[in-house]
């Protein structure tokens, strides 16, 4: 566990000096969906791009059915609750010590602005979609990914969901 911390680090550090490759973004997002994308830092933005290429070979190599659309709209998508406040790569990885240190008692100082994104940014990413006229009738697989992406819970009937919950937690 704590090689792939430090995995992450890197790679958060480093993607701050790469360009984001918005050509592959675009494949998947609408205007209004890359405007909601670029409210995240640019590590996050990385991070996603990251989960949709991996759930698209993931979904690829195991032949499941699922639109690769649908699925790269979501895992593009997957943690715009981050970009409800911006932490930075030495708060992230504070909190994420602090989480792990304290066993997760340190959620509830959810007051604090670095904890509250932390543990809530599915939540927030729901509200943030659904205040951009996402919604349940259309839009019901992508808002469960957004908002149940982390949760232990399994959720029948959404693949995506299944698919975007392993590719973020390797990444």
């Amino acid at each position: 566990m704590a090689l792939y911390r430090v995995k992450q680090f890197i790679w958060g550090f480093t993607s701050l000096f790469k360009e984001i490759d918005y050509a592959y973004v675009t494949k998947f997002l609408n205007e209004e969906e890359v405007r909601i994308f670029n409210n995240l830092k640019n590590n996050d933005k990385h991070h996603c791009i990251r989960v949709c290429k991996d759930s698209i070979k993931m979904r690829n190599d195991l032949n499941i059915d699922v639109d690769i659309y649908k699925l790269g709209r979501a895992a593009l998508l997957h943690d715009v609750g981050k970009g409800y406040v911006h932490l930075s790569l030495v708060e992230k990885s504070a909190v994420v010590l602090l989480d792990k240190i304290s066993k997760g008692k340190i959620k509830k100082y959810d007051n604090i602005k670095q904890i509250n994104v932390y543990y809530n940014h599915p939540k927030i990413g729901l509200d943030i979609l659904k205040n951009n006229g996402f919604d349940f009738e259309k839009d019901e697989e992508l808002l469960q990914v957004v908002r149940y992406h982390h949760s232990k819970d399994f959720i029948e009937n959404n693949n995506i969901l299944n698919i975007i919950k392993v590719c973020d937690d390797k990444n």
